[in-house]
């Protein structure tokens, strides 16, 4: 009987100290942030035995900073290029909600409407809220039964409606003013990529390795385009761009294809794994699609970084950077950091590279743990990678070298998102803010 009763009262605190509390949800008073200098850390970083060994390279070479950044607010070619970011983070807070469960099987995305921001809790309620932590609007529209789905939402917005896709395949529309729903749909298959809204249109991928454009007034189908079929599905977020006319995406099976926007015509095909890796598709992670000007750059887990004419599908080149985290392009560089945590920096016609820098050799002990780095940004002489114990490194991009590590959490935390020069990062239960 006591048993019980403990057992009882500890599912009553867990229950009221992870609910998203519409009430009083704000944010939490700042705190400082714990810094550790990289000469001084005592972090522990795990090594997978069988990674290819890399050496830095031209260590001397240094970048002048500051660098330009980089004003568009374009989404449409995932080329954020260097971010404004404050670089001189003093200061935490966090918005609690409930827990997020297999959040580490999936890579939550934030998006921002001005200074609002946008997310989703446990039940897959959809939550608007400003900076001040004040909840704008809060809406679900999940039955019963798939509430207890705990279903994962994927968002992609413009100034007037959220498109909302899940895991268990429901796909809708929101008001973003005021979150009422404009129509809902339902998909024969999970859809999971990215979602790109183009004027009145959006184009999604699904399981199945079709890409579908939809309409954003109604949902209903425009065109789709079957690719070659996975038996296994992959766990990665499939990735989407797009320009004028055309609309570039790439598949689980490392297929990159390029199709007319109006009518799903294909213009080319190109694969970026050998033929016979083809029946492993599900171990293939590929980073985003990166497309700037006249090329695509994207990298994989099989140790090669590729550069893509748009245009014909033909490879410009590619270099030996086995990596899943999107590139960044600034100028007439591209930064990419590798699974062994190298720093590659590369120009971006020639692919010739400028310098190699390891990033964790100041803090490396052991064995690398496998997939430890969420994701990195860069702002204009700085680059923040997110670690999966919940530490993001700060590295200057003049030498490459890590100077500072800030300790945000104890647990997997997500890749940075900048919002307005502030830094947010997603983790199981909460939404943490620096400035």
């Amino acid at each position: 009987m006591i048993r019980k009763i403990i057992l009882f009262l500890v599912i009553l605190f867990l229950n009221n100290n992870c609910s998203f509390d519409t009430k009083s949800g704000i944010w939490t008073n700042d705190e400082k942030i714990k810094k550790t200098s990289a000469k001084n850390n005592k972090v522990r970083v795990l090594f997978e035995k069988d990674e290819i060994k890399k050496s830095e390279f031209n260590q001397n070479f240094l970048i002048k900073t500051p660098l330009k950044v980089n004003l568009k607010e374009n989404t449409s070619d995932n080329n954020s290029g260097l971010q404004f970011i404050n670089e001189n983070f003093k200061k935490k807070s966090k918005f609690r909600f409930s827990e997020i469960k297999y959040f580490d099987n999936f890579s939550p995305e934030l998006i921002f409407n001005k200074k609002h921001l946008i997310f989703f809790d446990k039940k897959g309620s959809v939550i608007k809220f400003d900076d001040t932590s004040k909840i704008i609007w809060k809406k679900n529209f999940y039955t019963k039964k798939e509430k207890k789905l705990l279903p994962i939402l994927n968002f992609s917005s413009n100034d007037k409606i959220i498109i909302v896709t899940d895991n268990i395949g429901k796909y809708y529309a929101l008001n973003i003013n005021n979150g009422e729903l404009l129509w809902t749909k339902n998909h024969n298959a999970i859809l999971n990529s990215e979602i790109k809204i183009d004027g009145d249109r959006f184009y999604v991928a699904d399981t199945e390795n079709d890409l579908i454009c939809f309409s954003l007034i109604d949902g209903s189908e425009i065109w789709k385009f079957q690719t070659d079929y996975s038996l296994i599905k992959s766990q990665k977020r499939l990735s989407i761009v797009f320009d004028d006319t055309k609309v570039y995406f790439n598949n689980s099976r490392g297929e990159i294809y390029s199709f007319n926007k109006n009518n799903g015509n294909l213009a080319w095909i190109t694969s970026i794994v050998e033929d016979v890796e083809t029946s492993k598709s599900f171990l293939l992670k590929t980073s985003k699609l990166v497309l700037d000007e006249d090329n695509l750059f994207v990298s994989n887990n099989k140790d090669t970084f590729f550069s893509i004419d748009k245009n014909t599908g033909l490879i410009n080149w590619t270099q030996n950077i086995s990596s899943e985290l999107k590139p960044i392009i600034a100028e007439n560089m591209i930064f990419s950091i590798s699974s062994d945590g190298y720093l590659f920096i590369m120009e971006k016609i020639s692919g010739n590279i400028l310098r190699i820098t390891d990033i964790l050799k100041d803090i490396k002990s052991g064995k690398f743990k496998k997939n430890s780095m969420s994701g990195f940004v860069a702002g204009s002489s700085k680059i923040y990678l997110s670690m999966n114990n919940g530490k993001i490194l700060q590295i200057d991009i003049k030498n490459g070298k890590l100077s500072t590590i800030l300790n945000v959490s104890r647990s997997k935390i997500s890749r940075p998102f900048v919002n307005d020069g502030k830094m947010f990062i997603v983790k199981e239960n909460s939404i943490i803010k620096l400035n």
